[in-house]
């Protein structure tokens, strides 16, 4: 039996990384591609934990100055030698993203059987 997928809302997504719905929004047409979001039945955008680590990527790379056709570029750039290591960097990041949010799960886990004990 399938895990069914953590998904966040727009709202949840805009709330976590800081940023409102309508730069994601933005940022989906603009970097075409790079974030495209689980659409609903009805339409409404669902995201992953690959979502946000992308949408956290950009942000970095926003506020060190990169433009959306620079990050676009980058974010889509076919693995070879030149972009070896800064696909390395960002594995990097995305790891220790994700061992900080395993660490937080566990802590809460761990704290919340403690409490019923």
């Amino acid at each position: 039996m399938q895990t069914p997928i953590k998904t966040l809302t727009i709202q949840e997504v805009s709330d976590r990384a800081g940023i409102s719905k309508h730069t994601l929004r933005f940022w989906e047409r603009k970097l075409n591609g790079v974030i495209t979001p689980i659409r609903t039945k009805g339409g409404q955008r669902r995201y992953t934990l690959e979502h946000i680590l992308v949408v956290e990527e950009i942000k970095r790379l926003k506020g060190k100055g990169y433009s959306l056709d620079d990050i676009k570029r980058d974010l889509n750039r076919p693995f070879n030698s030149e972009a070896e290591h800064y696909n390395h960097q960002r594995a990097d990041i995305l790891a220790n993203k994700i061992a900080e949010m395993v660490r937080t799960a566990i802590f809460s886990f761990l704290e919340e059987k403690t409490a019923k004990q």
